[in-house]
């Protein structure tokens, strides 16, 4: 298997996240699996921010609850000029929908970074490794981000002390595969198998993503 990877080209430095003026979307029209709970986890790690530059680390639970599919439309419907590249994705598939589970068990307020959160390039359709959608592939990071509280930069959602959110990461179609490995770059790398729940969602907030910038 081979490792993550982060882009060897330069990609457009980018910062942050861009949404569609504050849309939301009703989980409903995903048709997400409807439970009045959230299943047992996929895999879970822990994420860190630190709010006073480094003295201070806040982590933060993060367990992956969801690995499915969901048509383009409705979020794409949200995002308009942010998802002009993806009607060149459907002749490969639905895109890929991964759920995380976040809660702040420090003791300041976080916004964990999860733009860089990416799948392995090896699962990326035939075809891809060149051509104009090699760059969502190479690596794949997300590509928008839905969520149940307000996203912030990079893709995140703020949390103070004690609270949680669900996010589920918008990812390009991918190849049928028994299971997935996603992570970050030389930090973590989880195993995933497709199955999950989100349990009971209602309106998400919607936002595109943007790659983060190559590193100097």
């Amino acid at each position: 298997m081979r490792a993550l990877a982060l882009p060897v080209a330069a990609l457009v430095a980018l910062a942050g996240c861009g949404g569609a003026g504050g849309a939301t979307l009703s989980a409903a029209s995903l048709g997400l699996p409807v439970t009045p709970a959230t299943a047992v986890p996929l895999a879970a790690t822990r994420v860190a921010t630190s709010p006073d530059g480094g003295i201070y680390v806040n982590w933060d639970d993060l367990s992956v609850v969801l690995l499915t599919t969901a048509d383009a439309e409705p979020i794409a419907a949200r995002l308009g000029d942010r998802a002009a590249e993806w009607p060149a994705l459907r002749p490969l598939g639905r895109l890929t929908l991964l759920g995380i589970r976040l809660r702040n068990d420090g003791k300041a307020a976080s916004e964990p970074k999860l733009d860089d959160l990416q799948v392995a390039s090896d699962y990326a359709p035939d075809g891809t490794a060149s051509g104009p959608l090699r760059h969502l592939y190479h690596p794949a990071f997300p590509l928008a981000a839905l969520s149940d509280r307000a996203i912030a930069g990079n893709c995140s959602v703020h949390l103070d002390p004690g609270q949680t959110a669900t996010v589920l990461l918008v990812y390009p179609p991918l190849r049928s595969s028994p299971s997935y490995l996603w992570g970050r770059f030389q930090r973590f790398a989880l195993e995933l198998r497709p199955g999950g729940a989100a349990g009971a969602l209602g309106d998400l907030h919607v936002a595109a993503c943007t790659p983060p910038p190559p590193p100097m």
